[in-house]
């Protein structure tokens, strides 16, 4: 998975399969936020794939509810470890533990799957069905989306959002999971070798490495891991994206984060 920001190409790799649910249900949510805008109204209509891929994701994975609710516990009781120890803020802490107590209480009482409490739930179930057919949502298809397309911006926008409802607390939950666990890691600098580099990890156990490199520098970082290496290989994309291998070094940040 790639973050953006304008100075660093942010790379990140997952390392067990509960995080790499985690980290493609976030960008699923990101996009669904990004697309259903009212000010946007070409979004719309990807919004509504998007929010069945996100549907589609949860039905394989269900139990990714009870995953993250555990995984939530765990990061409170690491948070609560760290009351009386020096240097540790007390008001920051609890208000983590707060945060953390909140998102696992929203999430502890509502369903996330596309069911029968969704009030549009057939209409939508219908319109899942030849969304996964190639040109199959046209006007002769299904004419309720057709008219449902030419329904004003804002109405759209707001289906749309009572639609992603019931998904919130499992969105929100894993923002501030993943949150708590990106900003709990401070990056090292390292320079990789002709594009290469190579971290032994001895033992240590590590959830989501995380690569930042200079965005002006143009590199794809392809990331590999097992429980006894990281390894990191830069590589740039050429005119007919191809990708092709560095002879020069490259400087870079890692973190390996773990709670």
């Amino acid at each position: 998975m790639i973050r953006l920001n304008k100075k660093l190409l942010i790379y990140e790799f997952p390392c067990t399969e509960r995080m790499r649910s985690m980290l493609r249900i976030e960008n699923l949510g990101n996009r669904m936020q990004e697309l259903s805008n009212p000010d946007y109204p070409p979004g719309f209509q990807p919004a509504i794939r998007t929010l069945f891929e996100l549907y589609d994701l949860l039905g394989n994975r269900a139990d990714i509810k009870n995953e993250l609710l555990q995984e939530l516990d765990r990061q409170r009781l690491q948070l609560v470890k760290y009351s009386g120890q020096p240097g540790v803020s007390e008001e920051q802490l609890s208000v983590l533990v707060k945060e953390i107590a909140r998102a696992h209480n929203a999430l502890s009482g509502v369903p996330i799957r596309l069911g029968p409490h969704i009030p549009e739930y057939e209409w939508l179930c219908t319109l899942r069905g030849r969304a996964g057919v190639p040109g199959g949502t046209c006007q002769f298809d299904i004419p309720s989306f057709y008219a449902w397309q030419k329904r004003p911006n804002h109405v759209k926008a707001s289906n749309i959002s009572a639609w992603l409802l019931p998904l919130i607390p499992l969105l929100e939950g894993i923002d501030l999971a993943l949150r708590l666990l990106r900003e709990g890691t401070e990056a090292l600098t390292f320079k990789a070798e002709k594009g290469q580099y190579e971290f032994p990890l001895e033992g240590r156990s590590v959830l989501l490495v995380r690569i930042e490199v200079k965005t002006a520098q143009e590199l794809v970082a392809e990331i590999s891991a097992n429980k006894h290496l990281i390894a990191v290989r830069f590589r740039r994309l050429d005119e007919k994206f191809k990708l092709q291998a560095i002879d020069n070094d490259v400087d870079f940040n890692l973190s390996l984060c773990n709670f």
